[in-house]
């Protein structure tokens, strides 16, 4: 289902995007609008599961953590489950079941190499219907804005840039 925002809804959010702690007055001085109105929206977007949280971004890196992305493909019927059981791992932070070379893409955070070979190997290798699996170690980061990117119609009507 396709959610339908006006143009202060998106507003709204990329406000939020930008400072997750601004208060609804705050974000109402800087529309025009008040606070109440912002709430309102706000509590909205929240029962439609538009915002799905409010959360800290951590930067991995600076708590010395393992960052590693793996590509999962699975056998014939069994993609759900196992993202399923994989959503459950304290570890994955993002998931995602696509179509392509993968079934099943996530990303995970590990204490350090031992956290990530006990994972692969007393987690991973134990799940029925895994084909195969790859993992690559991130090494640098160049950009996680941790949400969605936030474009008016203007831009997403806009050709892509040519490199």
């Amino acid at each position: 289902m396709t959610a339908s925002l006006d143009k202060v809804d998106k507003q709204i959010l990329k406000l939020l995007h930008a400072d997750g702690r601004a208060t609804y007055n705050d974000i109402g001085n800087q529309l025009g609008i008040t606070g109440n109105t912002v709430r309102r929206r706000m509590d909205r977007m929240q029962e439609e599961e538009i915002i799905r949280k409010y959360t800290a971004m951590v930067d991995p890196a600076k708590l010395d953590y393992l960052t590693v992305a793996f590509g999962l493909s699975t056998e014939a019927g069994q993609t759900d489950s196992i993202a399923e059981e994989l959503a459950e791992t304290d570890c994955i932070y993002k998931l995602w079941v696509l179509s392509g070379t993968h079934n099943i893409i996530f990303d995970a955070q590990f204490k350090d190499r031992q956290h990530f070979q006990s994972f692969t190997h007393n987690n991973l290798h134990e799940i029925e219907g895994i084909a195969s699996y790859e993992s690559s170690i991130v090494t640098r980061s160049v950009i996680d804005d941790g949400s969605t990117v936030l474009m008016s119609d203007e831009e997403a009507d806009t050709e892509p840039l040519s490199i």
